[in-house]
């Protein structure tokens, strides 16, 4: 099987995406899925609709699980698209953002019909990777939607759905991976890796940043699972119950994805996809 650098899991099964192409998995059936992409760098699927970004049509979507395809209205932007994240809430509001190699970040709220520039106080453009916080309660005031964008030159910060970003507090360098604690608006708690300068933290809500000790050098993907959190460099998995304290795990392999699940993680690796149960990650910690 091919690297695999996105996965997303709906009722149709696994989609894996990688350089080589868009794969569904279900049933312990692997189905390549035809996609106009000629360069394949990312993709997204929620509910029967997937989304995949590259070149040369910048964003193309199918209603309907990778049946028919259609090309998206883009904003002025030839740019490769790199990261494509949808909201929590995306089945009722249709907001997405995608992220550029060069033109920064692209929102959409009619589902990803017609894509544009939302650019508004980002200072760099390659925009690898997006997080979302967890929709805040009914009755909280105000109510704040905050996302963050990873970009090749620190971390930017939206509390309106990625309508306008503000840099985050001391953090300089490329940040491939970021992530939100589940709990965020009660513990502030946001993750996000580096290339090349270890893990990062947060706990007022993504502000203010500060390099965690004694980690992986270079983090390619995190995860937050029943069992804690995850972390993934070059060489192996490590384990966290909050995000301070590392260890690794043994008998794992390096992933440049991690998705959890209910029952376990996928991990998207260099050689396709692998599948850890939480009963598997017990056993190895």
């Amino acid at each position: 099987m091919p690297p695999i650098i996105s996965l997303a899991l709906t009722d149709s099964g696994l989609w894996a995406s990688g350089p080589e192409g868009l794969l569904l998995i279900a049933d312990e059936t692997v189905q390549t899925v035809l996609q106009p992409q000629e360069q394949l760098y990312c993709s997204h699927s929620v509910g029967k609709s997937v989304f995949v970004g590259g070149l040369p049509h910048g964003i193309a979507l199918s209603p309907d699980n990778g049946v028919n395809w259609h090309t998206a209205a883009i904003d002025a932007v030839k740019e490769p698209i790199l990261s494509i994240a949808a909201h929590p809430q995306f089945i009722e509001n249709g907001v997405m953002l995608a992220g550029t190699a060069g033109a920064g970040i692209l929102r959409t709220d009619n589902r990803g019909w017609n894509w544009n520039t939302c650019n508004f106080g980002l200072e760099n453009f390659n925009v690898l990777n997006f997080a979302w916080s967890p929709p805040m309660a009914t009755y909280a005031w105000p109510r704040w939607d905050v996302v963050f964008a990873a970009t090749e030159d620190g971390l930017y910060r939206s509390p309106n759905g990625g309508l306008g970003w503000r840099r985050c507090t001391d953090v300089e360098g490329i940040f491939q991976t970021v992530l939100v604690s589940p709990d965020f608006h009660q513990d502030g708690l946001v993750l996000a890796g580096s290339d090349g300068d270890g893990l990062w933290i947060s706990t007022d809500g993504g502000r203010q940043f500060e390099q965690v000790p004694h980690t992986p050098q270079h983090v390619n993907a995190l995860a937050k699972t029943s069992l804690g959190w995850l972390l993934s460099d070059d060489e192996c998995l490590y384990r966290s119950l909050d995000g301070v304290d590392w260890n690794p795990i043994p008998d794992t392999y390096p992933a440049l994805i991690l998705l959890d699940t209910p029952g376990g993680i996928w991990a998207g690796t260099e050689e396709g996809v692998n599948y850890l149960s939480i009963t598997d990650l017990e056993n190895c910690s």
